[in-house]
């Protein structure tokens, strides 16, 4: 009994913090990108061509998956965000890779099981598991916005968005989710990916 209202309790804390970190999207994510707007000029980054066009920020925040003009799966505007404040290719594949997710589940979380809802809300901790694998033990270079970067925060950044963590919340709560409940994919590939670039080679 007492193991299952901690779970509750756990799992709570976790979504909560997630609805009530949306700030650092208006405080940080917004203010950088109406700064970058009269001097946008698409670059291509890791072989893709950010977007011709920059986003109107009002209208992205007007359906639950945003605007994606270049078709790469990354909402235009946190493609942006990525790119320009994250110097490392390890760190942006990481950091989009929640992204790239999200459209689907957007428009599939009412009809997922709990068991599809624990593997998807477990995936961004596998990936963030990866990152700290890539920090920590590779000891590779980061940049300075990588430690104040909230993932999920910018991704639900509208009261639209965030009712999603409302649902996940009432459907899930006392579930335990997580390392090692998301895709079994996502930990490993991701560490074999940086680990392949940037681990040096035995002789």
């Amino acid at each position: 009994m007492k193991k299952n209202i901690l779970l509750i309790l756990l799992t709570s804390l976790h979504l909560s913090s997630c609805m009530g970190g949306s700030d650092y999207y208006r405080d940080r994510v917004r203010p950088f990108l109406e700064e970058l707007k009269p001097h946008y000029k698409p670059q291509m980054v890791d072989g893709v061509m950010e977007p011709s066009v920059f986003p109107d920020l009002d209208e992205d925040q007007k359906t639950l998956v945003g605007i994606d003009s270049n078709h790469d799966d990354v909402r235009d505007d946190l493609e942006i965000f990525i790119n320009r404040n994250f110097k490392y290719e390890y760190e942006r594949d990481i950091f989009k890779a929640e992204f790239r997710r999200a459209p689907y589940f957007f428009e599939n979380y009412k009809k997922m099981s709990k068991e599809e809802l624990i593997v998807q809300m477990s995936n961004d901790s596998e990936e963030s598991s990866c990152l700290s694998y890539a920090v920590g033990y590779l000891k590779l270079p980061e940049s300075p916005e990588s430690r104040k970067y909230i993932n999920t925060a910018s991704l639900y950044n509208t009261p639209k968005r965030k009712e999603i963590l409302s649902y996940i919340e009432m459907k899930c709560i006392g579930i335990v989710y997580g390392d090692g409940h998301g895709d079994k994919t996502i930990y490993p590939n991701c560490v074999k990916k940086i680990e392949d670039k940037y681990r040096p080679k035995k002789q």
